[in-house]
């Protein structure tokens, strides 16, 4: 996969990726399984050439490429750019048995000078939510400014981007994303990770839990958001769990 970084002046950066066709090919098979279902004039269901339905359903097909290959093949681009919020996909091309093509629009992590958190007094035994309280801390300790932006997509998912600044919405979001900014650059310095299989064990664990099927629910998390949200939920528990062992001796 190839991929090329430009920045805005708006702040953003953008990103040109070219994945080949044998990183999507499974994903575009599947879909057009799913349209060769469909009933089309002239064939019997399950017999359309290929080359019929990227005709007749090319729209439809692009928009499930894009749901589906979009947010793994950025999260494998993006990685080292650090991206502070959701990626916006645009000018998705793609052709049979040729390079998935697309750009992706997202903040970067801001520039800020972390806390000597190693140094942190430790958090007393019996503090009901210790991970809790080790976030407070670790709030105090650091001052930056915050994208709106990135404000407004913490927001979005409670139906709430359209509030004011300075409101108590904007104000909690703004400290639930300065916290997850200041756990991202500890998990870069200390070299925590989370993998993908982290996230799926996650939505399985969910799943279970919702009474509905992982398969379902990782298929919903993909079409916005959600398994990057989730994943950086992820990623932010392990670095508190992995402060409160280590540091807070």
């Amino acid at each position: 996969m190839k991929w090329k970084m430009v920045s805005l002046e708006d702040g953003y950066r953008q990103v040109r990726v070219e994945a080949p066709w044998e990183e999507i090919a499974a994903d575009y098979n599947d879909i057009l399984r799913d349209y060769a279902r469909l009933r089309v004039p002239g064939f019997r269901p399950g017999k359309v050439p290929p080359q019929v339905l990227e005709q007749r359903f090319r729209r439809e097909i692009t928009e499930n490429l894009s749901r589906r290959c979009a947010p793994r093949l950025c999260r494998q681009a993006l990685e080292p750019a650090e991206a502070a919020g959701p990626v916006e996909v645009s000018e998705v091309e793609w052709e049979t048995g040729q390079s998935l093509r697309f750009t992706v629009r997202f903040l970067p992590i801001p520039e800020f000078e972390l806390p000597d958190y190693r140094s942190l007094r430790p958090v007393e035994a019996g503090i009901e939510d210790p991970q809790g309280e080790l976030s407070l801390r670790l709030l105090e300790l650091v001052s930056f400014p915050i994208p709106d932006a990135l404000i407004r997509a913490e927001l979005a998912p409670d139906g709430l981007a359209e509030s004011e600044p300075g409101s108590e919405p904007w104000q909690a979001a703004a400290q639930r994303v300065k916290l997850m900014l200041i756990l991202k650059r500890i998990a870069r310095e200390e070299g925590v990770e989370v993998e993908e299989a982290d996230v799926d064990r996650r939505i399985e664990e969910k799943a279970a839990e919702f009474g509905t099927k992982a398969d379902m629910l990782r298929a919903e998390l993909e079409q916005g958001s959600g398994r990057s949200r989730l994943k950086d939920l992820l990623l932010a528990e392990s670095v508190l769990d992995y402060l409160l062992e280590n540091t807070q001796k």
